[in-house]
């Protein structure tokens, strides 16, 4: 029973020590990380957002980063001018090393991170899709992720722009201009009309059921025809319509004659008419 208690204590003791053994080692590595060399030592001013170099909207570019070099980091910056069609921007790196992971991020004009890198990719492609809120001034930055990480990459990023409708072209290859709606006609009135009209004579008239009918001293030479209006006048001179004389020719007897009705009951001594054009 002692040997067995004994023998218990020494494997406790030995998973203790273990146990102390990995997590030392751990902690080394922070260490080594943390206080050893600033991983864009021997990189160039690009390894800051102030120095990014400009990229192509939809053209890729070709670099490369590696942390055992000391050259870990590298800014992109874009310029976004004109509405896209979603506003969403779109990029996308390739990593050329199949054992090392590079982080892609986005950050607006003022440095304020916008979009995050996708964990490790078997592929070796990552993607970024992130809805921009206005145009300006935009940067992509390139790491490795872990001390042991180099590769070259391939980086895309990609903006479709809103297009705008396109003017109606004739087929001559000019601009076609949209005709503007015409403007209603204005309407003339009973003033304007006899104002404008011929005036002719009443050489005899005579009632009917349905009201009067006038034998005109117009016709077709006067430019009378079937369905022309007009009015009688009242008095033997001005222009002042008789109230209810309104008429329409109902037939072009010939050149000078011609016959119309009007709903008047009685024209009077009233011998005189206007035909409107």
């Amino acid at each position: 029973m002692f040997f067995r208690a004994k023998l218990l204590r020494v494997l406790c003791a030995s998973s203790l020590l273990l146990m102390a053994a990995v997590g030392c080692k751990k902690d080394d590595v922070n260490a080594k990380i943390k206080n050893g060399p600033d991983p864009d030592t021997n990189s160039g001013v690009d390894a800051k957002r102030g120095g990014a170099k400009p990229m192509q909207i939809n053209r890729p570019e070709t670099d490369s980063v590696s942390w055992p070099k000391l050259q870990r980091t590298k800014w992109k910056s874009l310029e976004i001018g004109v509405p896209g069609k979603d506003n969403v921007l779109d990029c996308e790196l390739r990593i050329d090393n199949t054992g090392a992971d590079l982080n892609i991020d986005l950050f607006n004009s003022l440095g304020t991170q916008i979009g995050f890198s996708p964990g490790p990719a078997p592929n070796k492609l990552k993607k970024l899709s992130v809805k921009l809120e206005e145009l300006g001034t935009y940067f992509v930055r390139m790491q490795a992720a872990m001390p042991k990480d180099e590769s070259d990459f391939s980086v895309i990023c990609r903006w479709e722009e809103e297009v705008a409708a396109p003017e109606p072209v004739a087929t001559n290859g000019k601009k076609r201009h949209t005709p503007r709606p015409d403007k209603p006609a204005k309407v003339e009135t009973l003033e304007e009309k006899i104002e404008k009209g011929t005036e002719g004579r009443i050489k005899t008239s005579f009632r009917e059921s349905s009201g009067t009918v006038m034998i005109i001293d117009k016709g077709a030479s006067s430019g009378v025809q079937v369905g022309t209006e007009g009015t009688v006048l009242e008095g033997k001179s001005g222009r002042q319509a008789l109230d209810g004389g309104s008429f329409k020719i109902i037939q072009v007897v010939d050149d000078t004659t011609s016959k119309a009705q009007s709903s008047v009951r009685s024209i009077g001594k009233n011998s005189r008419v206007v035909l409107f054009k």
